[in-house]
């Protein structure tokens, strides 16, 4: 009988195997400045990045970001405190998170977080029913992924929340309200919420541009 860490490894393996096209179609602009050209001022912005991001160093947006230090530094900062000082649960981040990248057409960044997701708890059965592409819409949203949820209130209505926001740039009054009663009336969470949308949409726009694949992540 295979223990719980080995089923989960095994599928985490499976995801990563499903979602890696992007090292097959991309052709890199650019992965930022060369370490022997770096100003003092980059490198120490390039030793942080390396400090709080051991695992994963200056992969995905953080090279190119590191070409303009006043923008690596903080991007480095809102980085870390929208994936690990919310209130939001791994699970939940990492859903908004594939939402974003689904609607931002980034498949480097859905690639990137399908291992995350799933360690956080997503079934593969849910980040499959994410819309892509053209087919992404609020409305693809509800009806494709809200059944998956098995009737968990607050993750329903965050992902209404940020799939609205994401498909019209704003959201509604009726699902402001829904969604702030079933996250207990904090409005602090919905800041939360669209400070993770926007975020990864920075980093979703950063991967398109300069083309980096998934697998420098």
């Amino acid at each position: 009988m295979q223990s719980e860490s080995t089923t989960m490894g095994n599928e985490i393996q499976d995801a990563t195997q499903e979602w890696m096209p992007t090292p097959l179609t991309f052709k890199t602009r650019y992965i930022g400045p060369s370490e022997d050209n770096l100003t003092d001022e980059q490198k120490r912005i390039r030793q942080n990045i390396l400090e709080t991001r051991p695992r994963t160093g200056l992969s995905g947006p953080f090279g190119p970001w590191l070409a303009v230090p006043s923008i690596a530094q903080p991007a480095q900062q809102l980085g870390q405190a929208c994936r690990y000082h919310t209130s939001l649960s791994m699970r939940e981040s990492e859903l908004i998170i594939l939402l974003t990248a689904a609607k931002t057409r980034s498949h480097a960044e859905f690639d990137i977080h399908v291992g995350e997701a799933v360690k956080a708890g997503l079934s593969l059965s849910i980040i499959r029913a994410i819309p892509r592409d053209d087919d992404f819409s609020a409305a693809q949203v509800r009806e494709w992924i809200l059944p998956l949820l098995n009737d968990n209130r607050r993750e329903q209505a965050m992902v209404v929340f940020a799939a609205e926001l994401l498909d019209s740039y704003s959201v509604s009054d009726e699902t402001y309200e829904l969604t702030k009663r079933a996250v207990d009336n904090k409005d602090s969470v919905l800041v939360e919420i669209t400070s993770i949308v926007g975020y990864y949409t920075f980093v979703a726009y950063t991967l398109n541009v300069f083309r980096i694949p998934s697998s420098s992540s």
